[in-house]
């Protein structure tokens, strides 16, 4: 028998076990809009699930954020198309949906860079930070980076740092932490652009740059990592002294 939007909803309802009014308060969104099921129970059920776009898109058009989570974690990845990107990008109402989004469904692209440069330039608040998030994820996967690259996303996280909303201003942060950790050349060009953005006289910027270069500064090149770590670390402390 097929699975339907509507039961799969059901069987969110009997996973419910979080106060939806707490999960609402923290990522600010209406209660309305929460079951109150935890993301382990969500990934559980997904995998369940065949993965099926059809279903995926009827989920997503569900008011509820444990449905939308689902529908994002039941796309095939080969039909991702750009209609459905811009759809649900365009639709994205909190920071956790539009993370994990970004996540499955985008970091994993060949043009993953190029459509974060370009949310991260879209003024509504959650296109914004899904942009700025794609940047962290391809940094995280990013060997090394073209001088391109590095040029756009330099200036994407200079610009991003002005403003001054909260879940931008994080992911703008998380950008930057992200590119400074991908290798020594990255590292020294965003500990540039952290000191340029402290030093600068707006609250927004200097926020982000302290916010980065608290973990910047403490990094450091081990052989067993291919991205820098905190000399903090266990690995880390073995090369500090």
């Amino acid at each position: 028998m097929e699975t339907s939007a509507a039961d799969i909803i059901e069987q969110l309802r009997a996973k419910s076990s979080k106060d939806p009014f707490d999960v609402a308060e923290k990522r600010m969104v209406p209660a309305e809009t929460v079951i109150g099921v935890s993301t382990r129970d969500i990934r559980a059920l997904a995998k369940m699930i065949a993965k099926d776009r059809s279903l995926a898109e009827e989920l997503w058009s569900s008011p509820f954020i444990e449905a939308k989570a689902v529908a994002i974690l039941l796309v095939p990845p080969k039909l991702v198309d750009k209609t459905l990107i811009e759809t649900w990008v365009s639709e994205l109402n909190d920071w956790s949906t539009c993370d994990l989004f970004v996540k499955a469904i985008m970091a994993g692209r060949a043009d993953a860079l190029a459509w974060g440069v370009k949310w991260a330039s879209n003024a509504r608040l959650y296109t914004k930070r899904a942009g700025l998030a794609l940047i962290a994820n391809y940094c995280m996967r990013a060997e090394t980076f073209s001088d391109e690259a590095t040029a756009s996303i330099v200036s994407v996280i200079r610009q991003s740092a002005l403003d001054d909303r909260d879940h931008v201003r994080q992911a703008s942060c998380w950008a930057l932490r992200e590119f400074g950790k991908s290798n020594t050349d990255s590292h020294e060009q965003a500990c540039i652009l952290a000191l340029e953005l402290i030093d600068s006289d707006h609250a927004e910027m200097a926020w982000v740059g302290r916010c980065a270069y608290r973990e910047l500064e403490d990094l450091i090149k081990v052989p067993e990592r291919r991205r820098l770590i905190s000399r903090k670390s266990k690995t880390g402390r073995k090369y500090a002294d």
